[in-house]
């Protein structure tokens, strides 16, 4: 995957940073914030919210209901410690009430910390609202950033400007280069430097709630798999770094998890901790134990529309680049599943290739689509220079090769909901958009994508 990026990757290795031992503070006394906040998942009566602090944090951010003005306390800690006395922290507001708008205060704030204001969704089960997502944001924080794609940032002013419900994020998040993948310390150093070298990111993160996935490059190296060796590390530092509301009881590792939002449910897999080496046709890509969860979840969810988020595209089937079509055994058997059972309303979001476009193919009947989106600020892949490259399920006419973002719109009644596809360039050109009616995704369904 990604020769041309891969070959950047390591001409940055002499920039890689290096970071000190873990140290825990002595004595904490008057907190202080270090970065934040981001805006994890927020219900109609709670909120996830992220930040990075030195000293006693937990007391360091409360909620005001700007409305009646009363003040909330975190309820819920989870946290990782790293180096030079840092702390990052989710916390769990709860109690909140529908639809009313929620601000945090800081009683140590930063001079130039990004206000973050938001409203809980209404207490309903349909509602019309939108969301955007993308993978594919390699930022870097040393003197290379002025050579190498970090100006694209400003993608996320233009994100921002949506006004979107809610930010999914499909991976390669953040991108490891050199030796930074090679133990906790210098993961979580990464992490943070990220946070705090671009504004616009810091700004973007504190203005919806944000749920993120992960892909090779915020799991590993480049093409990583299950043989990845530093990957227990690497979990603990990507769920200490996104306020992602994870299972309290995991009865498998990994990095996955669901969330609802009014008649719509996220699947978000792991696609990097149970991947076979490529080359085997029958291998695991999801793993045995994490597409048993995900059918049993599936098969159970009530929402029109079940949207499966994924690294890694699923559909493209050329020589060139990642995909789950190199894994037909489990693959196929997925789709059995869905086809079988006329599991409605599935949807496919993916990343991780340099380029967005739109893939589908009918599956016994059933329309599966799959939306790729990528890349945010790193560098675009033109396949089409590729010799023999030619993805047979791509959707003519919704190919980009330039920095992009998407967004998907859910409007109508619960009768006859339509889901709209748009994909956005980085200046916030939209591009193209395909219709789809609820009554479509299901096994011999109604019609096709419409879209322009």
């Amino acid at each position: 995957m990604k020769t041309f990026f891969a070959t950047t990757c390591l001409l940055l290795i002499a920039c890689s940073t290096f970071s000190q031992p873990v140290l825990f503070a002595r004595n904490p006394e008057k907190p202080k914030l270090v970065t934040g906040p981001v805006l994890g998942e927020v219900t109609s009566t709670t909120a996830n919210l992220w930040i990075a602090y030195k000293g006693n944090g937990q007391s360091i951010m409360t909620l005001i209901d700007t409305v009646e003005k009363s003040v909330y306390y975190p309820q819920g800690f989870r946290s990782i410690n790293g180096p030079h006395d840092v702390v990052a922290m989710s916390v769990e507001f709860k109690g909140l009430k529908p639809e009313h708008v929620y601000k945090t205060v800081f009683s140590s704030p930063l001079m130039l910390h990004p206000k973050c204001i938001f409203r809980t969704p209404a207490d309903t089960a349909v509602k019309d609202f939108d969301f955007l997502f993308g993978s594919c944001a390699f930022m870097n924080t040393d003197f290379s950033r002025f050579m190498f794609p970090g100006a694209a940032s400003n993608i996320f002013n233009v994100m921002k400007k949506q006004r979107s419900s809610f930010m999914v994020w499909l991976g390669d998040n953040i991108y490891y280069i050199g030796k930074q993948w090679t133990n906790y310390d210098r993961m979580f150093k990464r992490n943070l430097d990220v946070r705090l070298g671009f504004v616009e990111l810091r700004e973007f993160l504190a203005a919806m709630p944000q749920y993120a996935t992960w892909d090779d490059h915020d799991y590993g190296w480049n093409d990583s798999d299950k043989r990845f060796p530093v990957k227990d590390s690497s979990l603990v530092i990507f769920k200490g770094f996104w306020p992602n509301k994870y299972p309290e009881k995991q009865t498998f590792p990994g990095n996955y998890f669901t969330f609802k939002y009014y008649d719509t449910e996220f699947f978000m897999v792991d696609d990097r901790w149970y991947r076979d080496p490529p080359g085997d046709t029958t291998g695991a890509f999801l793993g045995k134990e994490q597409v048993a969860w995900l059918k049993e979840k599936l098969l159970a969810s009530k929402a029109t529309f079940k949207f499966i988020v994924v690294g890694s595209q699923v559909l493209d089937d050329s020589y060139w680049g990642e995909s789950y079509a190199k894994y037909p055994k489990e693959r196929n058997a997925l789709f059995d599943y869905i086809a079988n059972n006329n599991i409605k309303g599935v949807i496919l979001l993916t990343g991780d290739r340099h380029y967005a476009e739109l893939s589908k193919i009918d599956w016994k009947g059933y329309p599966i689509y799959d939306f790729t989106s990528s890349p945010l600020t790193s560098p675009v892949i033109n396949y089409t220079r590729m010799k023999g490259y030619h993805n047979t399920y791509n959707v003519e006419g919704t190919k980009l090769y330039k920095r992009n973002f998407g967004k998907v719109l859910l409007s109508g009644p619960p009768e006859n909901r339509v889901c709209r596809l748009a994909l956005y360039g980085i200046g916030g050109k939209l591009i193209w958009t395909r219709d789809i009616k609820s009554s479509e995704l299901e096994r011999n369904g109604a019609t096709g994508a419409k879209g322009k």
